[in-house]
């Protein structure tokens, strides 16, 4: 019960919270891929609040937020245990042999991710993807220890995601990058302090303002 708590916090709030908060700063870092998600925005939803029928068409919005997980892996490393003994290449691993699995380090590999550390959502159109093998990206792990609720975190990352960055534009007080902490959980280093823009809708032009706050 106990194993079964923990994860459901970690997993359930930790790792989703952590995979915006990368998502904030990129976008912070990165306007041109700010202004495309808005103009989906725009053109999706006109205004109003997501809803999961609308999940098929934020297409760059989930590009987006799949960028952000490679480059940023909330679980930034596995654990595995051989059960049996296994050949992995040259290597013979006894049963009982603990295996760590890191996204982050297959994630920035540039056989599969040309310029690595490019924060670039057009990796993800589905020409692209398929070119990859198939474990180049798991950031919720894979074969039957996969997440339980990985349909659940894209679901809930990209409807929270087009819900608020419609009305805000997350900004960083430093310029300075921000460096991750490997802990249990890929964390800003010092922290991410941001400030606050409004987005206000002018319905005579058909744009969106932003206001400090």
């Amino acid at each position: 019960m106990r194993d079964e708590v923990v994860t459901f916090l970690l997993t359930g709030s930790e790792a989703p919270s952590l995979a915006l908060t990368w998502t904030w700063y990129l976008l912070a870092r990165h306007r041109d891929v700010e202004a495309t998600l808005h103009a989906e925005f725009n053109h999706v939803l006109g205004g109003r609040l997501p809803t999961v029928e609308d999940l098929p068409r934020l297409e760059y919005t989930r590009m987006v937020f799949a960028e952000a997980m490679r480059l940023y892996p909330p679980v930034w490393v596995l654990t595995r245990q051989a059960i049996r003994p296994v050949d992995i290449g040259p290597y013979t691993l006894p049963a009982g042999s603990t295996i760590l699995v890191s996204p982050w380090v297959m994630h920035h590999d540039p056989r599969y991710y040309p310029d690595p550390f490019r924060f670039d959502p057009q990796r993800w159109t589905p020409e692209r993807q398929a070119a990859r093998p198939k474990f180049s990206y798991f950031p919720f792990g894979g074969g039957h220890q996969r997440c339980i609720g990985e349909s659940f975190a894209w679901t809930e990352g990209v409807l929270l995601l087009a819900t608020l960055a419609q009305g805000w534009q997350p900004r960083l007080v430093s310029s300075r990058p921000t460096k991750p902490r490997p802990r249990a959980t890929l964390r800003p280093a010092s922290g991410l302090p941001m400030r606050l823009e409004r987005r206000q809708r002018d319905q005579s032009l058909g744009q969106t303002l932003a206001v400090s706050t």
